[in-house]
C-alpha cells in the first residue's frame, strides 16, 4: 500500500513485479494519483511494452575488452545505438576465455588476468551503459585461480559463471573433453553457489552436466536456492550439434529449475546439410524445449557473434536476425504460434523472474 505521503517509484512501462524497462520516474504519490497512475502503466506496459527482451548470453565484456586492448572504440560505438530499451532491455554481459592459443590469437601477447581483465571490462559497461540491466558472466573458468580469486571476482559484480568452454580445465570438461567434475570443480561450484552466482550449464560435456546437476540437487535437497541455466544452447534433436543439449539434458536441466536461453546462431539451429527455413526450426526448438520444459523454463539468447566478422574478419558469423531489431523479429516470429503472455514469458518474464529479479531490487 502507497500512503499519502509517500515515496514511490513508477515505471511507467512496467506493474507491481514486472521491472523497470524504460524511463523512471519518482513521483510523490497519494494514493488517488497512485491509483490512476497504475492504471495508466498498465495501459501504457500493453501498448508499448511488446518489444522488451532479455537476452542472456552476449559476449559483450569481451568485445569491450578487446576494444580496450586496441584502442579502437568504434565497433562498440556502433553496437550501442543497438542496444535500446525497445529492443534488448538486459542482458547475461559475457567474458570469455578460451584454451591459451585461442586467447593469444584473440588477445595477443597480453597477460591474462581474469581479474584486470573483468575490471576493465566491467567498468566499461558501467561508463558505455549506466543504469543497464546487467549480470556480469564469465564462461571458460580456468584461469581463475582458486575459491578465492572467485570471490574477488564476486565482489566485482560477477553473478554467473560459465565452468568450461569447449576445452577440459581443472574444474571439468567441455565439449572437448572427455572427463567430469573435478573435485576443485567441486568445491569451485559449490563456492558459487554459496556466494549467490547462478550456474550456466551450457557448453560441459555430458559427464560434467550430469556431475554438476546431481551436485546443485545435493545442494538443493538442503534447502540452498540455486540459479541454473543453460544460457546459450538449443535442443539437439532438431539440430545435432555437440553444444545443444538432448532430451534427456533437458529434463535434467528442468529437474533443478533451470532456465534455457534458445540462441539464434544458425549454427545451433540447423544442421549444415538441413535445407529447412531456419525461422521454422527455430520455432521447432522452441516447441520442442516447452513441451519437455513447460512454458516457465524457457528464454532467448543472442550469443550475438557478429563482432567476430568485424573484429577478426571471421566470415561465419551470419547471424539469424541483426541485433538492432532481434526483439521485434523474434517477438514476430514467435507470435504466429504462441499466444502474448506466451512470448512474453520467453522473452523476458522468466529470465528476470528467475535470475534479473533478485539483483535488480
Amino acid at each position: 500500500m502507497v500512503g499519502e505521503n509517500d515515496v514511490k517509484i513508477l515505471f511507467i512501462y512496467s506493474i507491481d513485479e514486472l521491472f523497470p524497462v524504460m524511463n523512471r520516474y519518482q513521483i510523490k504519490l497519494n494514493k488517488g494519483w497512485y491509483r490512476a497512475l497504475h492504471s495508466l502503466g498498465i495501459i501504457l506496459f500493453i501498448f508499448l511494452g511488446g518489444l522488451i527482451m532479455f537476452d542472456l548470453h552476449h559476449d559483450l565484456l569481451s568485445i569491450m575488452h578487446c576494444c580496450y586492448l586496441r584502442d579502437d572504440y568504434s565497433y562498440l560505438e556502433t553496437w550501442l545505438s543497438n542496444f535500446r530499451e525497445d529492443n534488448v532491455s538486459g542482458l547475461l554481459a559475457n567474458l570469455y576465455f578460451m584454451n591459451s592459443n585461442e586467447m593469444k590469437m584473440m588477445i595477443g601477447d597480453h597477460e591474462i588476468n581474469v581479474v584486470e581483465m573483468f575490471k576493465k571490462a566491467t567498468e566499461l559497461f558501467k561508463k558505455y551503459l549506466p543504469g543497464k540491466k546487467v549480470l556480469f558472466s564469465i564462461e571458460g573458468c580456468d584461469y581463475i585461480e582458486n575459491v578465492d580469486e572467485l570471490e574477488e571476482l564476486y565482489s566485482l559484480g560477477l553473478r554467473n559463471i560459465l565452468l568450461v568452454w569447449n576445452n577440459p580445465n581443472k574444474y571439468g570438461s567441455g565439449n572437448k573433453g572427455d572427463y567430469g567434475l573435478t573435485d576443485l570443480g567441486r568445491k569451485f561450484v559449490l563456492k558459487a553457489i554459496d556466494l549467490g552466482i547462478s550456474i550456466d550449464l551450457s557448453h560441459m560435456n555430458h559427464k560434467t552436466f550430469y556431475d554438476t546437476i546431481e551436485l546443485i540437487k545435493e545442494e538443493q535437497s538442503k534447502g540452498k536456492s540455486v540459479k541454473v541455466l543453460a544460457s546459450h544452447s538449443n535442443c539437439y534433436s532438431i539440430c545435432h550439434h555437440e553444444r545443444n543439449l538432448d532430451d534427456d539434458q533437458l529434463k535434467a536441466l528442468r529437474s533443478v529449475d533451470g532456465l534455457l536461453g534458445l540462441v539464434s546462431y544458425p549454427l545451433f539451429v540447423r544442421d549444415e546439410d538441413s535445407l529447412v527455413d531456419l525461422e521454422e526450426l527455430y520455432l521447432k526448438h522452441v516447441e520442442k524445449a516447452i513441451s519437455i520444459m513447460d512454458i516457465d523454463h524457457v528464454g532467448v539468447s543472442s550469443d550475438d557473434m557478429n563482432f567476430l566478422e568485424v573484429m577478426f574478419n571471421d566470415d561465419n558469423a551470419t547471424m539469424m536476425f541483426p541485433y538492432q531489431e532481434i526483439a521485434k523479429r523474434i517477438r514476430k516470429l514467435l507470435g504466429t504460434k504462441y499466444s502474448q503472455d506466451i512470448v512474453d514469458k520467453i522473452m523476458y518474464k522468466n529470465s528476470y523472474h528467475k535470475l534479473f529479479k533478485e539483483e535488480l531490487k
